[in-house]
Formats: C-alpha cells, structure tokens, sequence
C-alpha cells in the first residue's frame, strides 16, 4: 500500500491510498473507496477502459488533464508517493514526519505569516486557514528554522496536505 499526494493545476490537493492486488486496484479517499481494473485499450487513441466498481469507463489524458468518459476531472500538476510502513495506520502517515507542518483541515490558505529561512519558536503563528467563515492559526509544533514553503496566500488545501517543513 501507498499514499499518494496528487496535486491539481489550481493548487488543491488531495492524500489517497493506493493498493494493487494483480489485476485490481484499490485508491481511497476522504470517504470514497474505488476499485479499479484495467480491462484494454479503448477506441481512441490514447484511450484507456478501466472497470471502475463495476462501471466500465473510457479514460485518456489531453494536455495533462484526466478525462473520464468525456468529462473533464482534473490537471494534474504533481503526485508525490509514500511508502507505508507495515504497522502503520494512515492517519500516523498523514501526519508527517517530524519538522513536517500538514493541515488539520480543509480550507484556503489567507495569510502566511513566515518566510524561507525564518527561524521560529514552539507555538509561534506560521499561516492562516479559511474554512467556512472562520480562520484558523496554524502554529509551530517545533522550533527551528522554515525550511520550504509549499503553500501560496488563496490556494485551496485539504486535510493531511504538507504546508510547510521546519528543521
């Protein structure tokens, strides 16, 4: 098993799990579970049929985007892969190793408050969380000094997405 962070053109992010057994594959997400199979190739080219809970579905990627039975899903800008650990829970993994500073929630960021190479305390405010009407500080769980920013004022994330790294 795997956990994926793929991250779309607009900034959103989503943590999965990946699983393959044979022939079938198992992503999960937030509360969705899909069990995927390659079945062949499709009609077009490029064109791909997965077997998705039991849906057939024709699937191809145009100029980086997903496209699924003709609609568009997705860009998607990034897929940043973890191994599990055997004996790990997925909420141990989605919170980060340490130094790692990963959101508690949904929402968008509104202010960052640090820079690269700031050095910052135990508690000190690093950024600000929108999420329906009401901000949340997010504040350093360790000293050190920020190490890389991967977020942006305005850019939608998702619980469990890496914010920033402090070391």
């Amino acid at each position: 098993m795997k956990l994926l962070r793929v991250s779309s053109e607009l900034g959103d992010s989503y943590v999965m799990t990946y699983d393959q057994q044979g022939n079938k594959d198992t992503v999960s997400f937030e509360d969705n579970k899909f069990e995927i199979e390659y079945i062949g190739p499709g009609w077009r080219e490029g064109e791909l049929l997965f077997k998705i809970n039991g849906e057939v579905h024709r699937v191809y990627v145009d100029n980086g985007f997903i496209v699924i039975d003709d609609e568009t899903i997705f860009k998607v800008d990034r897929i940043t892969e973890t191994p599990i650990e055997q004996g790990k829970s997925i909420e141990e993994l989605i919170k980060g190793k340490e130094g790692e500073i990963l959101s508690p929630m949904q929402g968008r960021i509104v202010q960052i408050r640090v820079k690269e190479g700031d050095a910052v305390n135990k508690g000190q405010p690093l950024l600000s969380i929108e999420a329906m009407k009401s901000e949340t500080v997010i504040s350093a769980p360790v000293g050190g000094v920020v190490q890389k920013i991967m977020v942006k004022p305005g850019q939608g994330v998702k619980k469990g997405d890496l914010l920033l790294i402090i070391k």
